[in-house]
């Protein structure tokens, strides 16, 4: 090797050298913002956790608060005391996931029961994410005649999962009672036999706390509201969950007026194909004078009684 060469190594291994010094000094210079950002990373990590379990508070004693879950073009209804909690429908079997993800972030790691007013999939789709992940200690299904008896996926797929967590499956009886801690569930139903629609057997379930009452109707029509009229249930309710997202068939005045809310909330999907809620339902409820909630519009609606007063507010506010 010559002379040159040798030259030439030497001053590659001076250049490794100083920059291999000059990369550690880089970072001795750098190492205390890079700390820093670490240190406002995690800060910042443990906020949103924070935030986001702060977000949504413990149930008071005494109280009830129910979730009318953003589910799109579907329906799902948490209930929730301090003590116990109860799932009214569960959405498409697409929403299952965000339904069992909003009963998690309310604190709730068991239901009591979960109710499906019907099964249609809108309603009970969703129902079958919430019995794979969630323990349910009974499943509420309506009277179904057999010429309505589902035969889709949905309905079948919560059946086998039932049968498989062998969680129990019944139907109420009319005024049967479910507690709630500082509320109390009672369902109301009639023959289902004489119906030709699906919607006509859903469940209606009237939650009273304290003072205050909440009407869920599933998605009866016309038909079905005339029959719980008829058979002279009392139907008063401080909160109209409205049947049937709003539908132009459902939510007949006489039914309304029976019912007299103070507040309606009307589960439905944005711009959704069918039109719901429909511009006649509107005007029914703004000429009863209610207060109307949509999830379409609100998302997400909380809505919280001390069995005395009602306080309604959008989860995206909190």
């Amino acid at each position: 090797m010559t002379e040159h060469q040798n030259q030439i190594r030497r001053v590659e291994r001076r250049y490794r050298r100083a920059k291999q010094i000059s990369k550690w000094d880089l970072f001795r210079q750098r190492l205390p913002f890079l700390i820093v950002y670490v240190i406002l990373v995690a800060a910042a990590l443990i906020a949103i956790e924070v935030t986001s379990k702060q977000r949504i508070m413990p149930v008071s004693p005494g109280a009830l608060r129910i979730y009318q879950m953003d589910v799109g073009q579907g329906d799902a209804a948490l209930l929730c005391t301090d003590t116990h909690s109860i799932l009214i429908d569960g959405g498409e079997p697409d929403r299952g996931n965000a339904v069992v993800q909003m009963i998690r972030e309310a604190g709730i790691s068991r239901l009591d029961c979960v109710i499906n007013s019907h099964p249609h999939a809108d309603h009970i789709g969703g129902i079958a994410a919430v019995l794979e992940q969630i323990p349910v200690g009974a499943l509420y299904l309506p009277e179904i005649p057999d010429a309505l008896i589902p035969t889709g996926w949905s309905f079948s797929q919560v059946l086998e999962l039932a049968a498989e967590k062998q969680i129990p499956v019944r139907t109420p009886a009319c005024h049967e009672e479910l507690p709630l801690g500082s509320a109390s569930l009672t369902f109301f139903s009639v023959d289902n036999s004489a119906f030709e629609d699906l919607n006509d057997c859903s469940l209606l379930c009237r939650v009273t706390c304290g003072e205050k009452h909440f009407l869920f109707t599933g998605d009866l029509s016309a038909a079905g509201e005339q029959a719980m009229l008829a058979a002279g249930y009392d139907l008063s309710a401080d909160v109209l969950k409205v049947g049937h997202h709003g539908s132009s068939h459902s939510t007949s005045p006489e039914f309304l007026a029976a019912v007299s809310p103070e507040y309606a909330v009307i589960s439905c999907g944005a711009l959704n194909d069918y039109g719901h809620p429909a511009v006649k339902t509107l005007h029914a409820l703004h000429e009863a004078k209610c207060e109307v909630y949509r999830t379409d519009l609100d998302s997400t609606i909380l809505i919280e009684t001390d069995g005395i007063g009602i306080t309604v507010r959008l989860l995206s506010d909190l």
